[in-house]
């Protein structure tokens, strides 16, 4: 089955409706599916051949910027894809807003590269994919933030070719 998908994206300093692409991305790269109780976090390889969740960050603790920073040490990364949590009609609401937030308060701890990507659709194919799985609904729901942070950074890759050059 093939997942639908919708593919926008913006730098962090760019406006909101822009498709602008950072110059500075390279391999590989960090992706955040970032929700108002969890941040979902995936990574790419350096060839961008495979995208996989690899942690579940909890907004209320407040050191979350700090141990994003030390996953992006651990994976060499060297980008930060945000998952941009926009309307059907393509509108942008509150979850928007906070997921702005969240990226300006971590674009305080670092300065690499952050680019929003419309994340619309992203949990449902997550979703679909755990659930094809087979895994129980329990198990789902623990990678669920993960493995939409995976289906945000496919969505970015597919969208941004010239990264694989």
């Amino acid at each position: 089955m093939k997942a639908a998908s919708c593919s926008t994206t913006d730098s962090v300093g760019v406006q909101p409706d822009s498709t602008a692409f950072p110059e500075s991305f390279q391999l590989p790269l960090i992706a955040l599916d970032i929700g108002t109780k969890r941040i979902g976090v995936a990574v790419c390889d350096r060839l961008a051949l495979t995208c996989r969740g690899v942690a579940c960050l909890h907004r209320k603790d407040t050191g979350w910027p700090q141990q994003l920073m030390k996953i992006i040490r651990e994976y060499g990364s060297r980008g930060i894809v945000a998952g941009l949590p926009k309307n059907m009609d393509g509108t942008q609401g509150a979850q928007a807003d906070d997921a702005r937030a969240a990226v300006a308060r971590l674009a305080k701890v670092t300065d690499m590269p952050i680019a929003f990507q419309d994340e619309r659709l992203s949990t449902w194919t997550a979703k679909e994919r755990l659930f094809a799985q087979g895994l129980s609904e329990k198990k789902v729901k623990e990678k669920l933030d993960q493995t939409a942070a995976a289906v945000i950074l496919e969505d970015f890759i597919a969208a941004h070719p010239q990264l694989k050059r």
